[in-house]
């Protein structure tokens, strides 16, 4: 087994600063860390199409079924040399993609921005999509499968 750290802090100056002001009267200082144990890693860096496609096949990824004891850990960066938006999806374990990059698109979960991340737990009970808005973005993912 391994572990690894993950550390969110998030800071803001109140929103009276003069220089970078934040979004409430008060200023912002939160950070949280946790230890996860973890015993496989995925990594990659892909490039989705405007076609949506299957990331993860839950059950393919499944190692027990039983939600909130298996799974794991999903992170996800948009690391597109230009401002490209990748949109991520869930969808019912083997369900077939829709196209996510439209208004309505009720499996879309998700738009990262050129730069912007995600890091979430993931239960393995769905299938998780891709689509983009242009063929050149790009996503890195890693995903940390839950230690038992």
């Amino acid at each position: 087994m391994a572990t690894i750290t993950p550390t969110l802090t998030i800071t803001a100056n109140a929103a009276s600063a003069s220089t970078t002001p934040g979004p409430s009267s008060s200023a912002i200082s939160l950070s949280v860390t946790d230890a996860l144990t973890v015993d496989v890693l995925k990594a990659s860096t892909v490039t989705p199409t405007t076609t949506h496609s299957l990331l993860f096949d839950g059950s393919a990824e499944d190692d027990g079924g039983v939600a909130g004891t298996h799974g794991g850990f999903l992170y996800f960066k948009n690391t597109s040399a230009a401002d490209h938006d990748v949109y991520i999806g869930a969808m019912v374990d083997g369900g077939t993609a829709a196209d996510l990059a439209s208004a309505d698109n009720a499996v879309r979960f998700m738009t990262l921005k050129q730069g912007e991340f995600a890091f979430f737990p993931y239960d393995y009970t769905m299938d998780i999509t891709v689509d983009a808005e242009n063929a050149a973005a790009t996503l890195e993912y890693m995903l940390f499968n839950r230690g038992l």
